[in-house]
Order: structure tokens, then C-alpha cells, then sequence
């Protein structure tokens, strides 16, 4: 029998998952490490905690399995975007990677922004990320020349998991595309705006093949098969990062689809079919998948708003309530909010607690509870949390939407779709029907989907996430709310525009 084996490295964690052909999880195992703040605002993680975690987790995985690792057909990872290595000739890393979530590289961010040249037309024209690829590269050049001068290859955290696999540097057309501003339609990557920002030298420190996803990258190396049981020579695919695997592991590339996580934050991926730039979006960005466009989108903070809720004021008279009827927190406020009318009766919220990513793209706003009266209750304010993270996520879609581009369904996946009420309540301020995949693992199942493609177990992407991708239901909007809603967004979006310049100010006095 064939099996499939996709690895996620994550931010807390890597994992590695087996799967049979029609995508029934078999076993999964994680390692977890730790993230370093050695500075506000910085965030670094080790390569030997990487290396360490990967091993382990295959092994585990194989064993929790109990397969034949010869019967594993074809391998793939993900990890995160703009997690960036720095490695010498000797395969030893000059210093440890720069993840994520890092934002040193604030000044550079700002350089960057005074440069004027297309490349920049996938920030939306808007500001450039210190968390993105070239910001973070100039920060090495400007502080720790003798590093950047010592490594031998730069790459992000996906391409060291292919490299450390295969023994081979490849880099992925989704990190460089997405984050590394490299346009496949027109020339690869923009050298003049790389030179403007003075990290033209960067290029010969960079893999110089660029893979699409899917693609065959290689055979597992025999250093990799003594230490994990991995038959060596086995198939390995050019992973992406860890949205887009997620993305393919809901089947939710083709056009008209939205692809949405939601947990501690929002993330959006909208595939278009033809290019689209606008104010409010990040993208499009083109053949990351297959051959159309995406769109970038996002909230900061959305599942975190509600814990945040949750943990400081919820009750006590509410959880021992739930505890009465036998129900989590979330479960009986879910029960309690649906008896509550739609607008949560006068509440507007906006979720804005860490700022705001698309379509406002304002990391100083806020958030705003307003319309509060003396008849509210905590369980009010629960609704309008999840209304104004669902208005969040419709502001961003509405940029499409009156560029006349067709959404035909979202395709979702994380925490706050266990709750009935919010994807309901989702899918009626959108108006767009939601799909809900099976496999809470989307990651590990899309990284193990393109495994199957570089042993051409399938045909065609379609095909291969079309086997091993399930839904266990679809929730349609009722048209009646959707009306009512559009109304309560357009006051969303007035509450935050009203009151934006008095927060920045307040923000201000409390900086002083």
C-alpha cells in the first residue's frame, strides 16, 4: 500500500504526518522548540532544535504508523514564511534564523518604502513589512555584515527542510514569490529594484533553482534515510509555505475560491484569474499554486480577541452556568449568543486589538467597543466579536468584490469554525457559502498531497487534492441577514474611520 508523508514546521513546533492515497490520516507526530525574544521585537529560533524536531517527528510518525517506511511513495514540507537561514560552505549555520514574526528591520522597511519601483506593486500600495524577505536581508548588511559575508546560502525555513531531505538547494516559488517580490510572469526576480535597495550581491548567496510546488526537488539522501528509516532515493516535492499547503490541503486554489484560517488570526488567499493590484490587498501573486493569481489578506487579531474576551471577562455566574449544563465556556456562550438578535442589539466592536493588516493596513489602530448600554451583557459583547471579525474579513473581500471579481465559496479551516453560531454568522456577512474540510491538519495533508505529485501518484493537482481532500459539511448564507448585515458593516467600517485619528492620538500620550 502507498502512503504519503507531509512535514509542517511551524512556529511552536514541527510535525510530520502519513496519510494513505485518499487522504485518511494514518499518524501524526509533533517536536516542539522554542522561539528566542532576545529583543522587543525580535524573534529567532535554532537550526539544531530544527533538525532535532524533524528527525524525531518522522521517526515517531513512522512508528506510530507501524508501516514499512519503504511503502512511503513520496515526501514533502512546509514551514513558515520569511523564516530566514543563513548557512556557511560547511553546511553550519553563521548565525541562527530570523523567523517570521521578527520586525527589526523596521528602518529598512521604511528605506524600502521610499523606493519607488513596480516590484512593490504586491504591498497593495501600501507599506512595506520589516517581517518581509529583502527587509530582514538589509538588516544583515547594515548590522551584521561579517555574517551575511560568511554564509555561503540565504534561504527561508521550507527550503532548508528540502535541502536537509535531499541534500539539494532549491528555493520555492510560493516563499520568493509572496515575500521576495519575484514575478514568474515577468523575469523572475526584479534586479533593479534589488540593486535600488542595495542587495544585489544577495544573489549569489541564493539557490539559483526556483521549483513550483509539486515539482520533484529530489531523492531522499542517505544521510536522511540512516537516521530517520526513510527509504533513500524516495521522492521529494518543492514544498510551499505553510498557507499554501494549507490552501492545497483544503482544495482551495482554483479561481473564484477563498481560502480562510481562522484562529489566533485571519488569514485570507483569494485566487483570481487574471492580475489584480489594488489599495487594501497584498498581491496578486502569480502561479504560486497553479497557474492564476492570489490575493493576500488578513486580520491581526481575531481568535485571540475572544480569548482575550474570555479570560478576563467572562463571569463567574456564566461558567458555573456552563458548568451546570456540561459545556465548555465557548460552548455555552455559543448557546447564549444565538439567542441574542442579529447586530447584537446596538454593539458595534472592532476587533482591531493588535491593529489592523487588510484592508486597512493599520498596525496603530485599536479596538472600539460602541453602542454599549446599561442593558448589555458579557454574552452581547461575545456576539459582536465574532460579527466584527466577520466584518473584518468582508472588508477585505469587498475590495474584490467591487472589482467585479466572483467568489464562489470559502474554503475554511481552524478553531473558530468549531463553533456553529460564527460560521454561521460568517457566512451571512459575507454571502458566501462556507466549506468545511475534515482534516484539521490542512498543513501536513497539503505538504503530503504534493509528495504524491513528485510520485506521480496523480495526474494533476486538481486530482491529487481531489482524492484526499474531504468536506464534512457546506453552510450556506441566509439572504434575509446578509441585507442587514451589509448595513452593520458600513457602521463597522464609520465607527473606525470616525474614530482612527483620536486613538492614534490617546496612543500617543500614552507613549510619552
Amino acid at each position: 500500500m502507498d502512503y504519503l508523508l507531509g512535514i509542517d514546521g511551524g512556529t511552536e513546533c514541527i510535525k510530520a504526518a502519513i496519510y494513505d492515497l485518499g487522504g485518511n490520516l494514518i499518524a501524526l507526530s509533533a517536536y516542539k522548540y522554542d522561539t528566542f525574544y532576545i529583543k522587543p521585537g525580535w524573534a529567532e529560533q535554532k537550526i539544531e532544535h530544527w533538525r532535532k524536531g524533524l528527525i524525531e517527528s518522522v521517526r515517531q510518525a513512522i512508528a506510530l504508523a507501524k508501516i514499512d517506511p519503504a511503502h512511503i511513495s513520496g515526501i514533502s514540507a512546509d514551514a513558515t514564511c520569511c523564516s530566514i537561514i543563513f548557512i556557511d560552505r560547511n553546511n553550519n549555520p553563521v548565525r541562527d534564523p530570523i523567523i517570521w514574526m521578527d520586525v527589526r528591520a523596521v528602518d529598512e522597511a521604511k528605506y524600502i518604502d521610499s523606493i519607488e519601483d513596480n516590484a512593490k506593486k504586491y504591498n497593495g500600495f501600501s507599506k512595506v513589512s520589516p517581517e518581509w524577505f529583502p527587509c530582514k536581508l538589509l538588516w544583515m548588511k547594515k548590522n551584521e555584515p561579517e555574517n551575511l559575508s560568511k554564509a555561503a546560502v540565504v534561504a527561508e525555513y521550507t527550503d532548508w527542510l528540502t535541502h536537509e531531505l535531499t541534500d539539494l538547494w532549491t528555493l520555492g516559488i510560493s516563499t520568493v514569490t509572496v515575500r521576495g517580490y519575484y514575478d514568474s510572469r515577468h523575469g523572475g526576480w526584479p534586479l533593479k529594484f534589488y540593486e535600488k535597495i542595495g542587495l544585489s550581491e544577495i544573489f549569489s548567496k541564493l539557490p539559483t533553482e526556483v521549483l513550483r510546488v509539486g515539482q520533484l526537488a529530489g531523492g531522499i539522501c542517505e544521510q536522511f534515510a540512516r537516521l530517520t528509516g526513510l527509504k533513500a532515493g524516495t521522492p521529494v516535492a518543492q514544498g510551499g509555505f505553510d498557507a499554501i499547503a494549507g490552501m492545497i490541503g483544503s482544495n482551495a486554489f482554483n479561481n473564484g475560491q477563498v481560502f480562510l484560517i481562522a484562529g489566533s488570526s485571519n488569514y485570507i488567499q483569494v485566487n483570481i484569474d487574471k492580475e489584480f493590484n489594488a489599495k487594501g490587498i497584498f498581491g496578486s501573486y502569480p502561479d504560486t499554486v497553479i497557474d492564476n493569481f492570489a490575493i493576500e489578506g488578513g486580520q491581526v487579531s481575531t481568535g485571540s480577541v475572544m480569548k482575550w474576551f474570555k479570560n478576563n471577562f467572562i463571569n463567574n455566574t456564566l461558567l458555573e452556568n456552563a458548568d451546570k449544563e456540561g459545556l465548555d465556556i465557548y460552548k455555552y456562550m455559543d448557546s447564549e449568543a444565538k439567542k441574542i438578535p442579529l447586530g447584537s442589539e446596538g454593539i458595534i466592536f472592532v476587533e482591531h486589538l493588535q491593529g489592523n493588516r487588510t484592508p486597512f493596513i493599520d498596525p496603530k489602530s485599536r479596538g472600539i467597543i460602541a453602542g454599549l448600554s446599561l442593558k448589555h451583557t458579557p454574552v452581547h459583547i461575545y456576539r459582536s466579536i465574532m460579527e466584527a471579525v466577520a466584518f473584518g474579513t468582508e472588508c477585505t473581500l469587498r475590495v474584490l468584490k467591487k472589482n467585479n471579481f466572483k467568489l464562489n465559496e470559502i474554503i475554511a479551516c481552524g478553531g473558530q469554525f468549531k463553533s456553529e453560531l460564527w460560521t454561521q454568522i460568517y457566512a451571512d456577512v459575507t454571502g458566501i457559502p462556507i466549506k468545511l474540510t475534515t482534516n484539521p491538519e490542512a498543513t501536513t495533508l497539503g505538504s503530503a498531497i504534493l509528495g504524491g505529485m513528485a510520485a506521480k501518484k496523480f495526474n494533476n493537482l486538481n486530482e491529487a487534492a481531489g482524492n484526499m481532500v474531504k468536506y464534512r459539511e457546506t453552510i450556506f448564507p441566509n439572504k434575509e441577514n446578509h441585507e442587514k448585515y451589509k448595513y452593520l458593516l458600513d457602521r463597522y467600517v464609520e465607527t473606525y474611520e470616525s474614530l482612527r485619528n483620536n486613538i492614534y492620538k490617546i496612543s500617543d500620550f500614552n507613549n510619552m
